[in-house]
């Protein structure tokens, strides 16, 4: 009876192991579906933009239907983005397209605003994770109230204020304001510098380095992969603006940033694979800031995360 009771209860136990191992198996056959879903459900519409760009107008005026591959391929959307852009002349005064202008716009009102403002954030977040102060506390907690507003609600009373000092109808309001920083890069770089070990900073002050020095030689060196996170957000954020812009440069044509320039070129353009074209190319870039950066910016994020 002992040897029988044994036997049966390995055997239950052998039952119990194999029906765990399938649930696990179906557990993740589940879980891989549902990925496969909804990376298709994210793909599908960048599909559809790529589609539409190499078929050619007259596959779409001869059908009602979408085309899901083009019987022969045409670049000729491409060309009119990046060569052939006839409002260009009349617009710009010169032979660089619409798209091609904005990019250049955007380049040199977002990255040197990218830059400083990432460096002054750094050093206001290493002041509040490093250097002891009075009043400290409720000073970081004043900088992350301002997170809880939401940007819609100060659009007027910051274009009221930028037309008190006449900066309207001007790139100040887009590049100045950004030169100071920002609350959320300030509050993720702070968490990344709490994780950075104190004694390394005593030991550097110990040398006859001040604050700044520490900061610079130090802390930035440490911390590549948040500043590199944090820097990829700033910019897809300035990129990516077009309520800005849209208030300041509306009567400015020649200083539109990308996307306002995208905006003027659809107006002009009533060809789907020329809008598809035009948003590929502004896409492109981003696209391999991503390919380039994921690494980092991902390692950043995760790191800032977890140091407290």
């Amino acid at each position: 009876m002992t040897f029988n009771a044994k036997t049966a209860a390995v055997s239950a136990e052998k039952d119990t192991d194999k029906k765990a191992a399938v649930m696990r198996v179906v557990g993740k056959v589940l879980i891989y579906a549902v990925l496969v879903l909804y990376a298709l459900w994210v793909i599908f519409p960048f599909l559809v933009i790529v589609i539409t760009s190499l078929t050619p107008e007259v596959e779409m005026d001869a059908t009602m239907h979408f085309i899901w591959f083009p019987q022969n391929i045409s670049f000729d959307a491409f060309r009119v983005v990046l060569i052939d852009d006839i409002y260009a002349q009349m617009l710009y005064g010169d032979n660089l397209s619409s798209v091609l202008h904005g990019f250049l716009n955007t380049m040199w009102q977002v990255v040197p605003t990218t830059f400083v403002g990432l460096f002054v954030s750094g050093l206001s977040a290493y002041a509040f994770a490093k250097i002891p102060f009075r009043g400290k506390g409720p000073l970081f907690m004043c900088l992350i109230a301002t997170m809880m507003i939401p940007g819609a609600v100060l659009t007027m009373p910051s274009y009221l204020f930028y037309d008190s000092i006449h900066w309207t109808d001007s790139v100040l309001p887009l590049i100045v304001p950004g030169l100071f920083g920002g609350a959320g890069v300030t509050f993720f770089l702070r968490q990344f510098f709490m994780g950075l070990p104190d004694e390394l900073m005593e030991a550097a002050r110990i040398d006859g380095l001040n604050d700044f020095s520490v900061y610079i030689r130090m802390v930035i060196p440490l911390s590549a992969p948040a500043f590199l996170a944090q820097g990829v957000f700033m910019f897809i954020g300035g990129y990516n603006n077009y309520q800005g812009p849209l208030l300041y440069l509306a009567n400015l044509p020649e200083l539109a940033p990308l996307q306002l320039a995208l905006n003027l070129f659809q107006g002009g353009y009533g060809n789907p694979a020329v809008l598809c074209a035009s948003a590929l190319v502004a896409l492109l870039p981003l696209l391999i800031i991503y390919c380039f950066l994921q690494k980092y910016f991902t390692q950043g994020i995760a790191m800032s995360g977890l140091k407290a």
